[in-house]
């Protein structure tokens, strides 16, 4: 009997081994796309400053984000990602003094390169899990100015490349012709803010009232992800070296 449960062990693990080695040695590309969503829970949420009986509010609304993406597994259960994407998030943003309020918006394009590296568990036959940890190297193309009749705006870039820490939590649907299929989680949040928004108030009794807030990039985002199928990599044999002795 014992040798019998030896056996079935035994199988199951070979078992589970083979069907992990779909992820070893394979490089494939695929792409994403990503709402995104702020929250203030992770300091991502609406900003209120206030001069001279003027107020003004700054409030992110989400976005989205899509990209291209490119996996190296390494082992069976350790892999690294990296791609790059295109950004946008939108704000809102609105200025009230003692007689009316005035509304506006504006948006934020940016272009993301992560670099992450992720760790899979295998649930069942097809379906993975994975949570992962890594860097992405953000860049913002430009500054945003609007203006309206009550005020101006004035979104000035901390730096033209952000450094931002990324972390994800995700599930994988994983066919043997036709790619993977992923959906998931992920936060990303920078090192520092990345832009510094300047409100300006002409006023007759105040000429020139002026304020401003740092602009946080921290957000929640959902990740839809697809991979094309890839064949493993066949492993390169060591050639034997010349025998350098003499007959």
């Amino acid at each position: 009997m014992k040798k019998i449960k030896v056996r079935v062990v035994a199988a199951f693990l070979l078992l589970l081994s083979t069907a992990s080695h779909a992820q070893e040695r394979i490089i494939t590309a695929g792409f994403q796309f990503r709402p995104l969503f702020s929250s203030g829970f992770f300091n991502g949420g609406p900003v209120d400053v206030s001069d001279k009986g003027v107020s003004f509010h700054l409030e992110p609304h989400g976005g989205s984000s899509f990209g291209m993406i490119i996996r190296k597994g390494f082992t069976n259960t350790l892999s690294m990602e990296t791609g790059i994407n295109y950004t946008k998030r939108s704000f809102n943003m609105s200025v009230t003094d003692s007689a009316a309020t005035e509304a506006s918006s504006f948006s934020i394009i940016g272009y993301e390169i992560p670099v992450s590296g992720l760790v899979f568990i295998q649930l069942s036959d097809k379906i993975y899990m994975d949570v992962s940890l890594g860097f992405s190297f953000d860049f913002y193309p430009s500054d945003i100015r609007t203006t309206g009749t009550m005020f101006s705006h004035y979104s000035a870039r901390k730096a033209g490349f952000s450094p931002s820490v990324t972390a994800g939590l995700g599930w994988e649907y994983r066919t043997e012709k036709s790619g993977y299929f992923y959906v998931g989680a992920s936060y990303h949040r920078p090192f520092d803010y990345i832009y510094y928004s300047y409100f300006l108030y002409p006023d007759k009794e105040n000429p020139t009232v002026s304020t401003g807030s740092e602009l946080q990039g921290n957000y929640l985002a959902v990740d839809f992800k697809y991979f094309f199928h890839s064949e493993p990599q066949k492993k390169k044999k060591k050639q034997k070296k010349p025998d350098k002795r003499t007959k």
